[in-house]
């Protein structure tokens, strides 16, 4: 497995953060860093997983991949990130200790998929724009204010809520809130009719509106985030197909075992043996 370097992204030995955009994001193998990651995706969709655990992603999606986790994106249509690279380590002048423990939590491998809002998207945009200005134009005390608006992004993304301004960022917020509801109620059954009347977002334009995000319908975004963790509970548990299958919300197995080889192109009980059989993760 391949390792990317601190010396291939940090060149000056006192940079504590490099921001590299990827428009689109091109397919890559897996790897690990030498460094921390913050993913920030800014539209399309596809497949994230640190240390083999998949995620869904989608506009506003956070990830936080650690150094020596292993990190893969896969099944990419038209996605478009921001990738911010942290040498934690390098940090003089602000602990941001507790901030990237609280990032990694939330957006991290254990929990999946975080999605924030647009509002949120654009005011980090500004904070990533000075962050850039600041490294390739140092002036006095840039250091410090590159840490600082660096714990700023932080905050903003673990508060992941948009200040309302706007009747658009409010309906932006809605939907971001029903985006965060399935990615936690994933195993749950769906009334798509009661939902849209909760988050307040008309049925007609329901459909329409999550495709805009997630590049998916409403039913095969749920599919996918379902199909997400029983990866995770076939790779880490030895839980009988079936069960896992109920407890990701389908309530039929054979109807699982066909979306699942749809998504995945192999059925669950082979997934199962090749994670089993695969490099563990991290292992160069």
């Amino acid at each position: 497995m391949e390792t990317l370097t601190r010396d291939e992204y940090f060149r000056n030995p006192e940079t504590v953060v490099s921001v590299l955009q990827r428009s689109p994001q091109w397919s890559y193998p897996e790897h690990v860093h030498e460094f921390d990651e913050l993913v920030i995706a800014r539209s399309g969709s596809g497949m994230n997983y640190i240390n083999g655990n998949p995620a869904p992603v989608c506009r506003g999606s956070i990830f936080y991949v650690r150094a020596s986790q292993s990190h893969l994106l896969d099944q990419l249509d038209d996605l478009h990130l921001t990738n911010v690279l942290i040498l934690p380590s390098r940090f003089k002048h602000v602990s941001h200790e507790s901030l990237v423990k609280m990032l990694a939590q939330k957006a991290g491998e254990e929990d999946g998929p975080y999605v924030v809002g647009a509002g949120t998207l654009k005011r980090i945009e500004g904070l990533l724009n000075r962050i850039t200005e600041e490294s390739e134009n140092p002036s006095e005390y840039s250091d410090q204010m590159i840490e600082l608006l660096l714990g700023q992004l932080m905050i903003e993304l673990w508060r992941g809520q948009a200040q309302q301004q706007s009747s658009q960022q409010e309906k932006d917020e809605r939907l971001t809130g029903m985006l965060r509801h399935l990615n936690s109620h994933f195993d749950e059954e769906v009334d798509w009719d009661q939902l849209a009347a909760h988050f307040d977002i008309p049925l007609r334009t329901l459909s329409r509106k999550i495709a805009e995000v997630t590049g998916l319908s409403p039913n095969s975004y749920l599919n996918r985030i379902r199909i997400c963790h029983a990866m995770r509970l076939l790779k880490n548990t030895e839980k009988p197909v079936t069960e896992i299958a109920f407890a990701c919300g389908f309530n039929d197995s054979n109807y699982f075992t066909s979306r699942f080889h749809r998504e995945v192109g192999m059925n669950p009980l082979q997934y199962r043996r090749s994670v089993e059989t695969a490099t563990p993760p991290g292992a160069s």
